[in-house]
């Protein structure tokens, strides 16, 4: 996804299209890192996972279930490795990083829950990645026996009920706030979240973090991102024309937009969209009247290197 290395984008892209069962999470999270830190050692951040899971296996007695499994996790990520949430720096864009989650010992729910997963697996255990609104958790088993662990929360184990009550809490019940939300009601927010909505999650929150700084150019190869996973999400690709168009890339700002109307459900604000694809192609026809080189200013350069965050 670096902008300024195309095999990286072609990783990328190498990584998500295929069948969503046949996704490696793994690499296409640490390829969303390679976007900001285009001189991260790939194999040597793989490594530094496989080794985390050898050491889960080696603290797991012989006749072991998932019990077992969810301690040696915990015991090695949180309690040897020290990882934990970073509640003082949420919207900080490295806790969406593995590399940097690792180097620092912070990081948001959906990336220490991927990171869970992820030497889980290797360990010999599936867990299950549950998008919660608001928060993301994981699923250990199936059915009733099934387990919940918060690795925001140092792996701390939730009740059925309290993730329902998470969900209460985030989504509301306008007019019955004092009724407990049942299991049927919750049943579509704890389905497990598929590879494909887990990296479109991951890659949303790091635009919407950079679109709040107007950091056009992260922003840009972040949704280009989520365009790869998802080339449907219409949000997204109203999010992408509006961050073209910032950094004066009206000809491709104009054809996604187009692609945006075509795809955005009726009843939706179209008429906006309608005009400002209008005033877009108004703006494309003028720089190519002007010559060549209003052409070459109006298409917004090339998007600069992302240096390593100190």
């Amino acid at each position: 996804m670096s902008s300024t290395s195309g095999n990286l984008s072609d990783a990328f892209r190498r990584v998500v299209s295929v069948p969503a069962s046949q996704i490696d999470l793994l690499s296409a999270s640490l390829l969303i890192a390679a976007g900001e830190y285009p001189d991260m050692d790939y194999i040597a951040e793989r490594g530094r996972v496989a080794l985390l899971a050898e050491r889960v296996r080696e603290k797991l007695p012989r006749r072991h279930g998932l019990y077992d499994a969810i301690h040696a996790t915990n015991e090695v990520l949180f309690n040897d490795l020290g990882l934990r949430g970073d509640k003082k720096r949420y919207y900080d864009p490295r806790n969406r990083y593995i590399p940097d989650v690792l180097d620092r010992g912070l990081g948001n729910p959906i990336t220490l829950s991927v990171l869970y997963m992820e030497v889980g697996r290797r360990a010999g255990y599936r867990f299950h990645g549950i998008g919660l609104p608001g928060h993301f958790i994981i699923r250990a088993g199936e059915g009733s026996e099934a387990l919940y662990v918060d690795p925001y929360d140092a792996g701390g184990l939730l009740s059925r009920r309290e993730c329902i009550n998470l969900v209460q809490k985030a989504v509301g019940r306008p007019g019955r706030k004092s009724v407990p939300m049942s299991i049927e009601e919750a049943a579509p927010f704890m389905r497990p979240t598929g590879k494909r909505g887990i990296l479109r999650r991951t890659l949303s929150n790091l635009k919407q973090i950079y679109l709040d700084k107007d950091d056009y150019h992260r922003a840009l190869q972040v949704a280009e991102g989520i365009r790869t996973v998802e080339p449907g999400s219409w949000h997204n690709l109203a999010d992408l024309a509006r961050i073209q168009t910032e950094l004066g890339r009206f000809n491709a700002a104009a054809e996604t937009l187009s692609t945006y109307l075509k795809r955005a459900p009726t009843g939706h604000d179209l008429e906006s969209a309608k005009a400002a694809l209008s005033e877009l192609r108004n703006r494309v026809v003028s720089e190519r009247s002007s010559g060549p080189e209003a052409d070459a200013a109006g298409a917004g350069g090339s998007v600069g290197e992302s240096p390593r965050n100190q």
